[in-house]
């Protein structure tokens, strides 16, 4: 048996370390020197004449028709029946005034009434009378016609009566302010024992039909949306088609821009006040192309760049291309400048990339159609 000496062991184990860190290392350069070739998404250029913008402009709602309600004569209240928030139909009474002065009024004139009727009454019989009494030759033709004036005069009398006794009850029906048409009471102006004056505004009455919208447009963007024939007026989260009723003849004072007056469906459900933004798509005619949001990135001097897709011997390489922004929204950018029409760029993951890289194009995949689920199977979660 042949004996190691612990020197020679440890040469040997040295030795034999060496040996396999050398070869461990000689794989990793040879894996380094593979170069890594990213995967990336691309989108086709495709070139638009032109581009529109996406607008808002904003308005308010208002109801068709707003009145305040007031007495047409002097009074103090005595009734009020409804309250701010009250649904009220045509003809329902609002408010009433004290009507005792006209109570007691009527009363005398009817008392007049009757007494002149009593008098009328007596002349009657006296005319008639005399009359008998002249076909026998003993009434005189001069008592005969002072009864007959008189007779005339109480006539007028009771006329004149029954006039003023008309505009008694006329000023009666009138200290009771009903509606005019259906709606909601918005604002109460007034309380029990107030003493009002004619025509002071007692009540606000807001029609719950015919509710309109009040879009104020920019003078140079009038013809434009006056083109557009279909409007959508957004109210809260609820988008309604409106039809124009009236584009306006005047250019407002404080935002030096002209109204537009839209009427909203029947059923929609807004409240009087409630800020409303009608959708306007403005055409801009300059020639780009739509690139996702995604697709842009930083560039000097405040330019932006897209990373262009072109071919080599190598396979896919990236190209920086310096390009002008002209309009973003939401996900997508309007673009013109060092590109052209059906060039292939990358959609996202740009902070991987560098110019001149080689890159593989992932494969277009087509959506899958949507296929037809039984509702009672679905639930919440979507599985």
């Amino acid at each position: 048996m042949q004996w190691i000496t612990k020197p020679s062991l440890a040469l040997y184990v040295i030795f034999s370390t060496t040996l396999v860190t050398g070869c461990d290392s000689s794989e990793k350069n040879e894996n380094s020197e593979i170069p890594q070739i990213l995967s990336v998404n691309t989108h086709q250029l495709k070139q638009q004449d032109n581009f529109a913008i996406e607008r808002e402009y904003v308005g308010f709602v208002q109801a068709g028709q707003q009145a305040n309600l007031g007495f047409e004569l002097n009074g103090k209240i005595d009734t009020i029946y409804v309250d701010v928030g009250d649904t009220v139909k045509k003809g329902d009474p609002l408010l009433t005034l004290d009507t005792q002065l006209l109570a007691t009024e009527a009363d005398q004139l009817r008392a007049q009434q009757a007494q002149i009727s009593a008098q009328l009454e007596l002349v009657n019989t006296n005319l008639k009378r005399q009359k008998s009494l002249k076909a026998k030759g003993f009434s005189a033709a001069s008592e005969i016609d002072n009864l007959t004036s008189q007779r005339k005069e109480l006539q007028a009398s009771i006329r004149q009566l029954s006039a003023t006794l008309a505009a008694n009850q006329l000023r009666l029906v009138k200290s009771t302010i009903v509606a005019p048409y259906n709606g909601v009471i918005s604002a109460r102006h007034v309380s029990y024992g107030d003493v009002v004056n004619a025509g002071s505004p007692t009540v606000t009455l807001l029609a719950n039909n015919n509710k309109e919208v009040h879009i104020g447009i920019p003078i140079d963007k009038v013809s434009g949306v006056l083109a557009q024939k279909q409007w959508t007026v957004r109210v809260g989260k609820h988008a309604y088609p409106v039809k124009l009723l009236n584009p306006g003849a005047t250019v407002g004072l404080n935002n030096r821009a002209i109204n537009f007056r839209f009427s909203l469906p029947a059923d929609a459900k807004v409240i009087n006040g409630e800020l409303a933004y009608l959708n306007y798509d403005d055409t801009q005619s300059q020639s780009g192309f739509w690139v996702p949001l995604s697709a842009l990135t930083d560039g000097i001097r405040g330019t932006w760049n897209i990373f262009a897709v072109t071919e080599n011997g190598a396979g896919p390489e990236v190209e920086r291309r310096s390009v002008q922004l002209l309009y973003a929204a939401n996900d997508k950018a309007f673009i013109k400048g060092a590109v052209q029409n059906g060039e292939q760029i990358i959609a996202n993951g740009l902070h991987r990339l560098v110019p001149g890289q080689i890159v593989t194009i992932k494969p277009q995949i087509a959506p899958k159609q949507k296929t037809a689920t039984n509702p009672t199977n679905s639930n919440d979660n979507g599985v």
